[in-house]
């Protein structure tokens, strides 16, 4: 069997997730709506902010600052060369909180894009994820669901679009059920390998001394202000230093353990690939040297690329391989699916 290796930017959460510039708008939106009018001044931090409306007003302050910067992550570029460490771990608490928060509740208000269209909604799960896992789905000799030997995710994204239609396909069980059969969670002292590397970490987790927990069953509802109520203790919690979100989340230019494993193990599955499927990502500047890292992974081997993406460009990724090694062949036109090669 060829081994096909999927590479996913923002675009392949496009129908489920705000990304780039929309992201920053419904952080803010987020805000306001859930925040008294009294205290969304996201210029100038308010006195006496419960640890709920503290929460909330980070996530404007942050969404505005993403508005103002192009994205989160460039803005977040800017407070790791200023070295503000403090501000850094609290937008990564936002965005692990936001993207939370977004991946539990049913606000029908929130979920509608910005757009001239009023029935244009953002999806649960996008349904290209959906179609994807039921191709590359198998039970094994225990009758468990998995996903085949031969196929493996890198992707930058912190959301869990992958991991929560897995979960569809497996009785939507516990997170810690549906991390044995799709390995995500790259965790310090596991030895196994990953099947799903999220080179940017992911949301809805973080670590005390000793262990991983997750954030994303702890509320037993849908509604924003009680969610929020069950998560409160999260940002103090991270003052204080008695959990850590910041390992969790994760940029380009950091290191740190988790972060190393999980780019060595990038490496692992690109030194191992046949043939990789690159979907809605547009190679940002500061990711850079971690994509020719990965992409130098390939030397030696005989390989194809298939880039799914409306901006997809061949002598882009010319740059990255060597072309007589190479074949490289750009979609784009697919939406409605995630391109999956008839060498599967």
């Amino acid at each position: 069997m060829k081994n096909i290796t999927f590479l996913l930017g923002a675009g392949a959460s496009y129908q489920s997730c705000p990304i780039w510039g929309e992201q920053g708008e419904k952080m803010i939106e987020l805000a306001i709506k859930y925040l008294d009018s009294t205290k969304q001044d996201f210029e100038n931090i308010p006195k006496n902010l419960t640890e709920k409306e503290s929460i909330l007003w980070d996530i404007g302050f942050f969404g505005l600052k993403a508005k103002k910067f192009g994205t989160i992550d460039t803005y977040a570029r800017k407070l790791f060369l200023n070295e503000s460490h403090t501000e850094l771990s609290k937008l990564k608490v936002a965005v692990s909180i936001f993207f939370t928060l977004w991946h539990l509740t049913d606000d029908i208000e929130l979920k509608s894009r910005n757009t001239k269209n009023d029935n244009e909604k953002f999806e649960e799960i996008d349904k290209r994820y959906i179609s994807l896992l039921a191709a590359i789905t198998k039970k094994d000799r225990n009758s468990e669901i998995t996903i085949k030997e031969n196929v493996r995710f890198v992707t930058w994204n912190y959301d869990l679009q992958l991991e929560s239609a897995f979960a569809e396909f497996n009785h939507n069980a516990s997170w810690d059920s549906i991390s044995r059969n799709l390995k995500f969670r790259c965790e310090i002292g596991d030895t196994s390998n990953l099947q799903v590397c999220h080179l940017n970490g992911y949301h809805g987790f973080y670590y005390t001394e000793k262990n991983e927990i997750e954030f994303l069953t702890v509320p037993n509802s849908k509604n924003i202000n009680k969610i929020l109520e069950s998560l409160d203790y999260i940002a103090s919690s991270q003052r204080r230093k008695q959990l850590d979100i910041s390992n969790h989340i994760n940029y380009a230019w950091e290191s740190n353990e988790l972060a190393e494993k999980t780019r060595n193990e990038a490496k692992r599955i690109f030194s191992e690939t046949d043939i990789i499927v690159i979907i809605g990502y547009s190679f940002p500047n500061f990711n850079k040297e971690i994509d020719k890292m990965l992409f130098d992974c390939l030397k030696g081997r005989k390989t194809t690329i298939y880039y799914q993406d409306p901006n997809a460009s061949e002598t882009f990724i010319a740059q990255l391989v060597n072309t007589q090694e190479t074949e490289i062949i750009c979609d784009r036109i697919r939406k409605d699916t995630f391109y999956l090669p008839y060498e599967f």
